[in-house]
This record gives C-alpha cells, structure tokens and sequence, in this order.
C-alpha cells in the first residue's frame, strides 16, 4: 500500500531525508521511530503529495505520486503533528465541512460523520465549538477528519503528542482498531508506542533508514544489550581478567569505587542460560559480591545502540 524506492529530500544543500526505501503492506501497522528532527514529518509530507520528493519514487495504493497525485490523495487520511482545525467551527460542522472537500456524498454524510464520531469517539463533543475542546479531544478530532472517506492509508504524525498517560492511552486504543479496516503509518519518538501499536518499526536517524523489523525481531537482533550489573568489593585488579575468561561475555566495565567500597561492574553478554550463576560463582570465590541484576534488551536500547552506530553526518 506505501512504497518508497531510494527516496531523498534535499533543501539547497541539506539532506533532509537520504536514500529512503521501504514498503507497507495492506492492514499493516508500521512505526516510523527516531528522535526530533530525524527526517520522519518531512517522510509523511512526501507520501502525503504535501510536498514532492527531490528523486525517487513513491507509490500510495499503487498510484504514483509523481504521475497521478489526485488518485493517490483519494486514497490517503493525514494527521499532521498538529491538527488542521478551524477553531471557529463546531465538531459536526467541521467534520462536515471535511467530509465535503473529500467528496462524500450527501446521502451518505450524516452516516459517515456518525461513523467516524464513534470510532474517534467524539459523542461527548458532538455539538462543541473547536476552541472549547482539550488537547486530547482536538487530537481525536484530527483522527476523525482523516478517516473521513474510509483512506486506504493512514499517515499519522506524532498522534498523542502533548497528551496526558490517559490520553495517551485512548488514543493508542483508537489508533489500533484503525489496523483492522487500513494501511498505518506512524510517526513517533515515543518508544512505548511502537511496541504496543506497532506490527513492524523502521529507525530513522538523520534521514537514513537504519533498520526495520518487528519489535520482538529487534530485541532478537540486538542479544548484545544483554548485561549483568553487580556490585563487588574487595581488591579488583584481577577481577576483569577472571571474568573475561568466562564464555560468552564481551566486555566488562569497572566503575569507581562508591562510598560504601563497592564497585559496580557492568558485563556486556551473550543471550545464554547459566551464564548469570558462572558469574556469581567466579566473583563470590574471590570477592564479596554484593548484588546481581541482569538487563534484558529493551527497545530503548536497541534504537540508541541504532543511533550511535551510526554516521553522525549524512555526507559522512
């Protein structure tokens, strides 16, 4: 349904997106996931024929957005990082409003509203003025006008910035019952919406497509964030040699001694079992250990150890 091949985005001489390439299949959910400034609103404006990609192809439900934008558009509801909203207007005659420009037939006007109403669930505000409503209503109400006309494809951008945990929360509930009828793209830098919304996540930095699995194929991907923290004293300066001769460890860090005399260590590690026990048992032989704590990868870590791999600079 959404297809990028070798997209790049230049203002004068800044690259704002690189070389971009991935797809979205029909009915699927993918988050589009990297820190402020990434390239991720300038990627939606361009499948959204907002604005024009400087090479590459983009294609929405097969159409190109080069050659037939218009058919494309059809097929397309966009919530941009702030919601297109007249304030002026109530809620059901701005959707009304929205609903005409779309196209939508006069017999089928007060189904569709009522329609999207419920999903985004707006009945509460139904008869509100704009300016009336709270953040999260407005946000809900972006949702609404861009499934008005029931798009193909759904190109969400930051879709639960600035709300409240609650908020948060129905909007995620919403966003989800959308995967079951469309295509979704989200943008976020938020890593808890991927993996509770998300069927696949593609990491974007500066422009670059860094990767793009499902969340649990990401953590698979990323074992070496798996690590023991302990907290030893006694004479360490042989400590780091004993448990590097451990199979499956990669790396072992020693931090300054605290002001109880303990040190914390940090042992970077492969995914294997036993391995926890063989270094309690090899640092309690020679050394007072403390405390133990193993750290499964999360997808906090994935995306930063994703970052800092790498370029800094997109000419690099």
């Amino acid at each position: 349904m959404i297809s990028l091949q070798s997209v790049s985005k230049k203002y004068g001489s800044k690259v704002v997106v690189d070389d971009l390439s991935f797809t979205v299949a029909a009915g699927e959910i993918v988050g589009f996931l990297g820190p402020n400034g990434a390239g991720k609103t300038t990627t939606l404006r361009m499948i959204s024929g907002y604005i024009t990609p400087t090479s590459g192809r983009i294609q929405v439900a097969g159409f190109d957005m080069a050659k037939d934008n218009t058919s494309a558009a059809k097929r397309i509801g966009y919530l941009p990082e702030l919601p297109p909203l007249y304030d002026t207007l109530s809620v059901v005659g701005y959707l009304r409003f929205v609903a005409k420009a779309k196209g939508v037939k006069a017999s089928e006007m007060a189904n569709e509203i009522d329609r999207v109403s419920s999903a985004c669930r707006l009945e509460a505000v139904f008869r509100h003025e704009i300016f009336k409503l709270s953040k999260g209503y407005r946000q809900r109400l972006g949702l609404a006008q861009a499934l008005i006309g029931k798009p193909d494809v759904l190109l969400l951008d930051e879709p639960t910035s600035g709300l409240d945990p609650g908020q948060i929360q129905e909007t995620r509930e919403v966003i989800r019952s959308f995967g079951k009828e469309h295509t979704v793209l989200l943008s976020t830098h938020i890593l808890s919406e991927v993996t509770r919304i998300c069927h696949r996540v593609a990491i974007i930095n500066q422009g670059r497509l860094l990767t793009i699995d499902t969340p649990a194929g990401l953590q698979r991907a990323a074992e070496q964030t798996n690590r023991i923290v302990l907290k030893v004293s006694g004479q360490i300066e042989h400590l780091r040699t004993e448990l590097m001769g451990l199979e499956g460890l990669r790396e072992v860090e020693i931090g300054k001694q605290d002001e109880h005399g303990m040190y914390s260590v940090e042992c970077d590690m492969e995914d294997r079992d036993g391995l926890d026990a063989a270094i309690a048992k090899k640092v309690s032989a020679e050394w007072s250990l403390h405390h133990l704590e193993r750290r499964q990868p999360t997808l906090e870590n994935i995306f930063l150890r994703y970052v800092q791999d790498a370029p800094t600079e997109l000419d690099s």
